[in-house]
């Protein structure tokens, strides 16, 4: 909560002198606090104050700002806003002053959802600021605050703003010049995330907001309680800064944050670094001034003591917003989607050297300094030619895209077995081209990307990998080109692996890879086991895909894989003695519905793969099926595969594959999803689980599961949370009947009903309630009422503030 009311004091002596540079002493004995401090305290006080439900949060809000803010006469009020505070019987006005989102920034701490976040934001808002601008401004910083809190990444904050709120569509640099001072909620707030966006610590954060002048106090506690509750505060800044606030302010600072305690960050040699709130957890004491001081110093200094044991590595939360920065470089002669393939690769090659400087590194040490035995190939995991080094290529002032260009091609060349096509795939990237990319604009992102290594001391690969398959679903979104063709949500293919359950030694093959996330995935439920070098394959028909992959098994610390470029239906490229090679499990989210996918070739398939028969050209679904049926070993093979929906009741050849599938006695198991839930997609989807050894009690049996209500709904987006997926799983292990959700069927059941699998149509339904028609039209007249009432309010507020004349 301290993160707002630091940026205020920060930003207090600038408001009317503003500062356009970053280039500033940050606290100085001309500082002071302002209403943005008094104001954010109250809600906070009104926050601990009310009922544990919210319902008398308003009252509450009401009260707490007049209590509170009353003794600041002088603290910065505006006119509207200060003839509220002293009115008896206070009324909201239709502001949408920015004022609205300064004081919200503990609704984001105490909430524990979005939706919850929206509505303390609302009860806290509405009493004063009433104008829709106001209520959207204190929602998306309270939202922004939450979203950071929770361990979203700066990315993905950025990407719920710009669709939900403010379209963020500029930088700090476009308008430093020409922003002028703005009290609105909409010509503060998105600048004041943008501040934020462009940060990479909590003070630099700070930094962005002063620097483009206007309401600088404002400004920089909206940017200052969104930038704490993602980075955290450094120490020393938060104990200078508590010594600006009175004994009655700073009492109800350290109650709250004894309640939703702080987050510390540490600025180390790899970035910055957050603490999680729980290990920086320190009580601090109420009292007197002298008192509450001395305990929040001494709180703020254990917390460090206690950050100390943490390993120095960089944060994911830095890796995220310098990638994103990477982009800001490339915006202009770059489109957005085209990002992937200039990123992409940039990191990659980064990466590389770095990993490839740490291997050397340990050969010096292990031989006591021999450079010669350091450069020995068995020293390295892969070779990196004389002149194609990073700092090779940063070494260069002119024609540096001929320099990356030729380092990548001499990396690929001098790895052909493990690296070849990794950088080459991505053939939209002209680094030559300099129309496109000057030598200024290239030095810039190398010069950017050399300001953190990323090599293995500085990250987990599973930091690294995850970061980088986030940047991959960002990529997606921002192309919205077929995006749900290699990126499948998370939480289906933690679901999917659970129910396979690889174990360490056991083979894995997804034949539509996509980004290898299944694969990663599957390795991580190896817990990364040795015995799973060797045993990970995957094939992609897409290029760049395809080396998308490599790069995201490497990068999450996979080895001695395979993954294979090219069209798994017509040409199969894992075989064993002129035979598909089998594998323990298999596992797939193939393109949806697929057509002309080649059936008049898979009619007479030299692999026998059409066993079950050869669907149409219209739909590759159940080739797809077939072909992972065939790959999976005779004994002990699983098999999970996502499919549309329509497989489980359509006639036809489908129909017919349908019924030797379900007569086999391999099916194990069906769970439909919501729809909404697949990336780019609103096809409705199912998982179809395999087993060539299906359990004694399992055999003769399908256990139907209708999974289309477990699932968290979004306002963009359906998703699973990991207790969906949990709920979801426990259907599938227990293997049995509940009413509305699962059903465990014979063969000879789905015999008599046609060999159809439509999970519905088996699943048994709790009752319906009766409802008294009475009832009904009572509801039904109550609800036109309200609805009546509401438009006569609207129409009221829209007249009073002269957006309409009666």
């Amino acid at each position: 909560m301290i993160g707002a009311i630091i940026g205020d004091i920060v930003g207090s002596r600038f408001e009317w002198d503003n500062h356009r540079s970053k280039d500033f002493d940050l606290l100085t004995y001309k500082c002071f606090f302002t209403d943005d401090t008094v104001m954010s305290l109250a809600i906070c006080d009104a926050l601990m104050a009310c009922k544990t439900d919210y319902s008398d949060l308003s009252e509450q809000a009401v009260r707490c700002m007049q209590t509170v803010g009353r003794p600041y006469p002088n603290c910065g009020y505006g006119g509207m806003f200060n003839k509220w505070m002293y009115s008896d019987s206070p009324e909201p006005y239709n502001s949408y002053g920015n004022g609205a989102a300064m004081r919200v920034s503990g609704c984001g701490f105490a909430g524990n959802s979005i939706d919850e976040v929206k509505m303390l934001s609302h009860e806290v808002t509405a009493v004063t600021h009433n104008h829709p601008e106001g209520i959207k401004g204190a929602e998306a910083t309270a939202v922004a605050v939450f979203l950071a809190r929770s361990g979203r990444n700066i990315l993905e904050i950025r990407d719920y703003i710009d669709k939900h709120y403010y379209p963020i569509n500029f930088t700090l640099d476009e308008i430093r010049d020409t922003y002028k001072f703005n009290e609105t909620c909409q010509e503060t707030v998105p600048q004041a995330l943008v501040a934020f966006f462009e940060s990479t610590s909590f003070e630099d954060a700070i930094r962005n907001a002063i620097s483009i002048g206007g309401d600088s106090d404002t400004l920089a506690a909206i940017t200052g309680g969104i930038a704490e509750a993602y980075y955290g505060i450094p120490t020393h800044i938060r104990k200078h800064a508590l010594t600006y606030l009175d004994e009655r302010l700073l009492n109800i600072l350290l109650e709250f944050e004894n309640r939703y305690p702080s987050k510390l960050e540490k600025i180390q040699s790899s970035g910055s670094v957050s603490f999680k709130e729980e290990a920086v957890k320190t009580e601090k004491r109420i009292g007197g001034r002298g008192v509450m001081m001395q305990s929040a110093m001494d709180a703020a200094d254990e917390a460090l003591k206690k950050s100390s044991s943490q390993p120095e590595e960089t944060s994911s939360q830095k890796l995220f917003s310098h990638l994103f920065e990477a982009c800001n470089i490339l915006r202009g002669p770059i489109n957005q989607d085209e990002y992937k393939s200039y990123v992409t690769p940039i990191l990659f090659f980064k990466r590389l050297s770095d990993v490839y400087d740490e291997e050397t590194q340990a050969a010096l040490e292990l031989s006591g300094g021999d450079e010669e035995f350091a450069s020995f190939p068995e020293n390295h995991r892969f070779v990196i030619p004389d002149g194609c080094h990073w700092d090779d290529v940063r070494a260069v002032s002119e024609n540096v895209g001929v320099a990356i260009a030729n380092s990548m091609n001499g990396i690929e060349r001098a790895n052909p077995d493990t690296l070849y096509g990794v950088f080459s795939s991505f053939d939209d990237a002209n680094w030559t081209d300099k129309n496109k990319l000057s030598d200024e604009r290239l030095k810039d992102l190398i010069e950017h990307m050399s300001k953190i290594r990323v090599g293995n001391e500085n990250y987990s690969s599973d930091v690294m990998g995850d970061s980088y398959e986030f940047l991959i679903k960002k990529f997606a979104d921002l192309s919205k080109k077929n995006a749900g063709e290699f990126y499948t949500p998370r939480s289906v293919v933690k679901l999917m692996v659970k129910m396979l359950d690889p174990k360490p030694g056991d083979s894995v093959y997804d034949p539509a890879c996509g980004t290898g996330g299944m694969l990663i995935e599957a390795i991580r439920n190896m817990r990364d086991d040795k015995s799973t070098y060797g045993k990970i394959y995957g094939q992609e028909k897409n290029l760049a895909t395809s080396a998308i992959a490599r790069m995201n098994l490497f990068l999450h610390g996979a080895r001695d894989f395979k993954v294979k470029q090219g069209d798994t239906l017509k040409s199969p490229l894992f075989l064993h003695r002129g035979e598909l090679q089998t594998f323990d499990c298999v596992i797939a989210n193939p393109p949806f519905s697929l057509k002309a996918w080649g059936a008049d070739q898979f009619s007479s398939d030299i692999y026998g793969r059409n066993f079950w028969g050869s669907p149409t050209d219209s739909s590759a679904d159940f080739a797809w099926l077939q072909h992972m049926v065939k790959s999976m070993d005779k004994k002990n093979g699983r098999c999970a595969v996502v499919l549309p929906q329509g497989v489980l009741f359509q006639g036809g050849r489908g129909g017919e594959i349908r019924k030797q599938l379900i007569e086999s006695d391999k099916l194990e198991c069906v769970i439909t999803l919501v729809s909404g839930l697949f990336y780019s997609t609103g096809v409705s989807a199912c998982i179809l689980v395999l087993n060539n050894n299906k359990l004694p009690e399992h055999k003769g049996k399908v256990c139907l599961i209708d999974a289309s209500k477990i699932y968290t709904a979004q306002r963009a987006q359906n998703i699973m949370t990991d207790e969906d997926v949990e709920e979801v799983y426990n259907l599938f292990k227990n293997y049995g009947s509940v009413v509305e959700k699962a059903k465990l069927v014979s063969i000879e059941d789905i015999k008599q009903n046609d060999y159809t699998l439509s999970v519905n149509g088996y699943i048994e339904r709790a009752p319906m309630e009766t409802v008294n028609p009475k009832e009904v039209k009572k509801k039904f007249f109550a609800a036109l009422e309200e609805t009546i009432a509401a438009e006569e309010n609207l129409k009221s507020l829209l007249t009073e503030g002269g957006y309409i004349s009666e």
